[in-house]
């Protein structure tokens, strides 16, 4: 069912697929395969690895420049000033721990929704994730794709499939087949759809007989408003980023077919104003 949306606040973003596809599917993920690109025809022969192109390609996109130069960051629910590498290093540890801390000796499938390049769901292999799982980089743009397809090639023995994804239409996660356990995490590409669809949670409970998720969202106002420390409605509504990922969690599990593991608001911001929630789920074996 199509739920109305309200209308932006004046001087606001209308988030819809033009734009999602401008900038990023436009901008921001060529450039990265230029980066990709760059870093691979540095190395000497056999020495372009999916681990040291990956390290030095989210440098270059990460924080270009002095890694020494300081920033405003949220950790943990405080502001404070961080220099670039550690806020970065300290976000991306975080992520790729979380997910293979999810996976289990029975995991087959790794997927991350709204996987943009790749960094994090081949963040997630490097880090120790399991050899032998289908790793998929499921993704709107095209460039995305093209981009993570690239790096993944670097690691002959990595299973990598890029999937062509829309969360306004899920019904792509179904192509992949069934699997015994699957490990699902999104990183800020929920935040780009202002209203969740319910057949999200349901394609994503749909791939796995045992199925785990994680969502790194800025999504803390959705637990108690009023009490935000790293976003707001108000931040939400004037980029037009999701407002109601939670809610249909709720729902979700109300109706049975999840429940709701653990949110753990604000842990990293490296936009104060945006910061990273963790909500974790599960659907019933």
């Amino acid at each position: 069912m199509t739920q109305a949306r309200p209308s932006p606040p004046p001087d606001s973003v209308a988030r819809n697929r033009q734009h999602v596809e401008r900038e990023y599917g436009t901008e921001k993920w060529p450039a990265v395969e230029r980066l990709i690109e760059k870093r691979s025809i540095g190395e000497a022969p056999g020495g372009a690895t999916l681990a040291r192109v990956h390290r030095r390609v989210v440098r270059d996109y990460a924080y270009p420049g002095d890694p020494m130069a300081e920033r405003d960051v949220l950790i943990a629910g405080r502001r404070q000033q961080m220099i670039s590498s550690l806020a970065w290093g300290g976000q991306e540890r975080l992520i790729s721990d979380a997910v293979v801390d999810a996976c289990t000796a029975d995991t087959d499938l790794v997927i991350e929704l709204g996987c943009g390049w790749g960094w994090h769901i081949l963040g997630a292999r490097i880090a120790g994730g399991p050899r032998d799982a289908l790793y998929v980089g499921a993704e709107f743009t095209e460039a995305g794709r093209r981009a993570a397809e690239r790096i993944a090639a670097l690691d002959p023995e990595l299973r990598f499939e890029a999937l062509a994804f829309d969360y306004n239409d899920p019904s792509s996660l179904a192509s992949l087949g069934s699997f015994r356990d699957a490990v699902v995490f999104s990183v800020h590409s929920i935040e780009q759809i202002p209203r969740l669809s319910p057949q999200v949670p349901r394609a994503i409970a749909a791939l796995a007989e045992s199925v785990r998720c994680l969502h790194f969202e800025p999504v803390g106002w959705q637990v108690s408003e009023g009490n935000e420390l790293g976003s707001s409605r108000a931040y939400a509504e004037h980029h037009d980023y999701s407002r109601d990922l939670l809610d249909v969690l709720r729902a979700e599990q109300d109706a049975g077919g999840l429940r709701i593991d653990a949110i753990e608001c604000d842990l990293i911001g490296l936009n104060p104003n945006n910061t990273s929630t963790l909500v974790r789920w599960s659907a019933p074996a």
